[in-house]
């Protein structure tokens, strides 16, 4: 794994977790996470990378706002508090340090490769997943490979174990847009919400439109659909 930063801060629970967005500018993915985080009462959103599908570039804070504000809805996050953990080797932006941005009175917190969160009663590790294999296309065969030997979230939990990170620590990424939870490793992966290379066109890879939801007492991968049914 390649040398890098890491940062450090506090997520309030209940926290929503979701990965791989690839948010064009004027989609409206965005706008459907932050209504499940408000509908699940999430006091946190916290996006594990490639947020942006094309900025894998080095931008203003001018830019990065203005772009943050084309994704996201300022009223859907007037009650949210956002963590931004970007990907380090394509589509998110390219930061040297943290960055704070206000969007009126929304805050979006930036972190460039992996932050250690201390969420309610326990403390997590996260990242993209870029940092264990670099290629997202490479990084989905290598879990879809494992898991027809039974091997599930195979990344994750290699990465967990390289890491060696303390037992009563979770690991959560994005990446492979295989989405996952097991609780038993204290690894998951939020899965994706990728549709279509260009309007019109699918994508590759199905999206799962799944995130992680982290409380006090719980965590739950849930789907798009059957958010309403349980909360």
């Amino acid at each position: 794994m390649p040398s890098i930063n890491y940062y450090a801060a506090v997520v309030d629970n209940p926290a929503l977790l979701v990965s791989d967005i690839h948010a064009e500018f004027g989609d409206r993915k965005m706008a459907l996470v932050t209504c499940l985080a408000a509908e699940v009462g999430a006091s946190s959103l916290v996006v594990l990378g490639d947020l942006f599908d094309d900025m894998h570039r080095t931008v203003t804070m001018d830019e990065l706002g203005r772009a943050l504000k084309a994704i996201f809805r300022e009223s859907a996050l007037s009650e949210l508090e956002v963590y931004y953990v970007t990907s380090l080797s394509s589509h998110d932006p390219i930061l040297g340090k943290e960055l704070h941005i206000c969007l009126g009175s929304a805050r979006v917190h930036l972190y460039p490769g992996v932050l250690i969160a201390q969420m309610g009663r326990g403390v997590a590790f996260l990242t993209h997943g870029d940092i264990i294999v670099k290629n997202g296309a490479h990084a989905f065969a290598v879990n879809l490979l494992a898991e027809m030997f039974g091997k599930t979230l195979y990344l994750e939990r290699k990465l967990r174990k390289a890491l060696q990170l303390p037992d009563n620590w979770w690991l959560f990424m994005g990446h492979t847009h295989l989405p996952g939870l097991d609780p038993a490793f204290k690894v998951g992966n939020t899965g994706s919400w990728r549709g279509a290379w260009v309007p019109g066109v699918p994508y590759w890879r199905p999206p799962s439109r799944t995130v992680i939801y982290v409380g006090d007492n719980e965590v739950r991968l849930l789907r798009a659909g059957e958010v309403s049914k349980r909360y």
